[in-house]
């Protein structure tokens, strides 16, 4: 896998997820062990539009910045271990729980990987 198909395919998850949370809140929410409530559903949808509009992003950070994508890859791996953090602290505190937080758990360790080890090991142009 090159680094650009790494960027494509957490922008295309993103975008998924960004859409799944958008038209179906009380599935997305339930999943990750919360109450559809009115509050709830206009958080999820605030959420999930900016999950969608980052996917977006990270689709097209390869074609924005051509071979020089050493930095953004290693950006890449500082973000999705701040979310990684993030995630512990909420399974840890019991204010997320279910299916949906620990595949997002498990996902987010893979990027965070595959950014930081592809980043280091790309030569940019």
């Amino acid at each position: 896998m090159n680094i650009k198909v790494l960027f494509w395919i957490q922008g295309a998850l993103l975008i998924i997820l960004g859409g799944w949370g958008m038209l179906d809140g009380d599935s997305a929410l339930s999943s990750f062990g919360w109450e559809s409530t009115r509050e709830t559903l206009t958080l999820n949808r605030g959420f999930s539009l900016s999950q969608l509009v980052l996917g977006v992003i990270a689709v097209r950070i390869p074609t924005w910045v051509g071979n020089n994508l050493k930095e953004p890859a290693l950006i890449g791996g500082a973000i999705n271990t701040a979310f990684l953090v993030n995630i512990l602290y909420d399974l840890n505190s019991d204010f997320i729980s279910g299916s949906g937080a620990i595949i997002n758990l498990i996902l987010t360790i893979i990027f965070a990987i595959l950014f930081f080890v592809m980043g280091a090991r790309h030569k940019s142009s």
